[in-house]
């Protein structure tokens, strides 16, 4: 009987024990978590922030940038779509950077400009539900792997990690949409290839069954088409041209080299990729798609792989 309540004493005694170092555990988690968030460089979450704005001072030049329904906008310099995961890892970035603990409290002006901040080359103005928050950012520090940071209208200054500076200043070409087109391979209905001074090539597919129509009657490979059509879905932009074009002329896109028309199913209107000269200053072919009015370079690699499998379409030993 003895040795039972000994040995009930001592399991209650360790429920007691495990309970309390349970206890000091989940506390001590709390503690290192709120030291985990006090050391984040904002205290909001990316999907809370509805804007937000970069601005290089030397050039006079800013960027703003508004979430909306449909994702991220540029709304200046330009008004174009955003390109949303580079804009989302960017926010990402910003809002969980580590910020070491405050290396000044308050400081001289001349200190200022000594780090950087004084006149500052970069600002990035975030605003969310919580208001709006202005960092401004300076030189790098002598270790070369850090940089100096401040947000404006208090009197802090704090260590960042220097490629932090380097992924805020991103140019208006980072944060575009490079989309070149916008469409699902999987629901292709008919596709038109025409190359200057070629047969045209016209490939079909009808409730799965692909067949190659032009120059050659045949069973069409759905593998070797919806390859094809992935090099163009996967495709960027390489570089934007004009905005606004007078005159398709210059860009060759006139009279253009190579025109491919996509139908899709469930959709009347086509998509039309139209690809012109060499850019040859930047290293691609001037190119404009239907739905838009800009003029934009692709990859050379990626006309040439076109080029290079128009008519490889056709599966074996079906030619007719």
């Amino acid at each position: 009987m003895n040795f039972t309540k000994k040995t009930l004493f001592w399991f209650i005694v360790l429920v007691m024990l495990g309970g309390a170092f349970f206890f000091f555990d989940k506390k001590e988690e709390a503690v290192k978590q709120l030291k985990e968030e006090q050391l984040k460089l904002l205290p909001t979450a990316v999907k809370d922030i509805s804007e937000f704005w970069i601005s290089n001072i030397k050039e006079n030049s800013q960027i703003k940038v508004v979430r909306e329904k449909e994702g991220w906008q540029l709304v200046q310099p330009l008004g174009v779509k955003g390109d949303d995961k580079v804009i989302e890892k960017l926010l990402t970035n910003v809002v969980t950077s580590r910020k070491d603990a405050v290396l000044f409290e308050k400081v001289e002006h001349a200190k200022l400009v000594e780090l950087g901040l004084g006149d500052p080359e970069v600002e990035m103005g975030l605003k969310s539900a919580n208001g709006e928050t202005v960092i401004v950012f300076g030189e790098r520090g002598p270790t070369n792997n850090v940089a100096y940071a401040m947000f404006k209208g208090r009197p802090e200054v704090y260590r960042v990690h220097s490629d932090l500076k380097k992924d805020v200043s991103k140019d208006i070409y980072a944060l575009r949409d490079k989309t070149i087109l916008d469409f699902d391979p999987a629901k292709l209905r008919r596709l038109e290839i025409v190359k200057n001074g070629k047969s045209r090539v016209v490939i079909v597919q009808n409730q799965a069954k692909w067949n190659m129509l032009e120059p050659t009657v045949g069973m069409a490979s759905m593998a070797k088409v919806l390859e094809y059509l992935y090099v163009i879905k996967n495709g960027e932009i390489k570089a934007f041209v004009d905005e606004n074009p007078a005159d398709l002329a210059p860009y060759g896109l006139s009279s253009p080299m190579l025109q491919l028309t996509i139908y899709q199913e469930q959709k009347e209107k086509p998509y039309i990729l139209t690809i012109g000269g060499k850019d040859r200053a930047n290293r691609g072919y001037f190119a404009k798609v239907n739905k838009m009015e800009k003029v934009f370079d692709v990859e050379e690699d990626l006309v040439n792989t076109l080029l290079l499998n128009m008519h490889e379409f056709l599966e074996k030993n079906t030619e007719k």
